[in-house]
């Protein structure tokens, strides 16, 4: 899939972190411990950083280990990445995820009778339980990270790009540095705004919650059919050649 990097690209990348960025683990439980942490502004701000530098080192470490395990594949079996065969199961992936988008889509899981926000309200209860505690909150950044690794979609498709860019594992590493610092800026900053404003800050806080809440879902199954599309279109020729009887590139 050598045209996915091209496609993509470090601004690709950029888009993706700011994605996972808005997820439940990275943005929806730090507007939480910065809404019910008890004691002053900075103390409150101080454990939310906590928080946050163990979700994202974690992350980092996730990524180090992914790009350890796909560099000697891609550098072994690179060649059959390009093959009519992967191409036609990697355009079948493509519109799988289109698919699953279609579901994980809050107004559809509310027609099959589902709750799409039931997740964030049981992060929520987590993070109410956490604050204050700084060992609990060391546990609640490593059982979140754990927990939304395998459903990362976006980070998952920025480690095959890393992987795919022939930068090696100490290059795709600097690389995953900026991608979890850029993981983590929001929250960051929202806890900068706790320090800044105290208690003033209480109501903009409320309303980023909520809004996080609303919307990871939706953005979620977005990102999901986005990927999804990439993936086709990147593998939708060769796969046409398979399925017609020509032959592959």
């Amino acid at each position: 899939m050598e045209s996915l990097p091209d496609a993509a690209g470090p601004l690709g990348l950029v888009l993706l972190a700011l994605v996972d960025s808005t997820s439940m683990g990275t943005l929806v439980i730090p507007v939480i411990l910065l809404v019910v942490g008890q004691g002053g502004a900075l103390r409150i701000a101080g454990r939310t950083l906590l928080y946050l530098a163990v979700i994202g080192l974690f992350y980092l470490l996730l990524g180090i280990a992914l790009l350890a395990g796909l560099l000697p594949l891609i550098e072994s079996f690179g060649y059959l990445l390009a093959s009519p065969a992967v191409m036609l199961a990697l355009a079948v992936s493509g519109v799988l995820l289109v698919v699953w988008s279609f579901r994980l889509d809050p107004k559809s899981v509310r027609k099959r009778g589902g709750d799409p926000e039931a997740s964030a309200r049981r992060w929520t209860d987590r993070a109410r339980r956490a604050s204050g505690r700084p060992g609990l909150l060391i546990s609640l950044a490593l059982l979140a990270g754990v927990v939304e690794a395998a459903s990362m979609i976006p980070y998952l498709a920025a480690m095959g790009i890393i992987a795919d860019m022939g930068i090696g594992l100490g290059g795709g590493a600097l690389v995953l540095v900026g991608y979890c610092a850029v993981m983590i800026v929001p929250g960051a900053v929202l806890c900068g705004v706790r320090a800044a404003l105290g208690a003033r800050a209480d109501a903009f806080l409320d309303r980023v919650h909520e809004w996080a809440v609303k919307n990871v879902t939706s953005a979620f199954s977005w990102v999901v059919g986005i990927i999804g599309v990439i993936i086709l279109l990147n593998t939708i020729g060769p796969a046409l050649t398979l399925l017609t009887g020509g032959q592959g590139a």
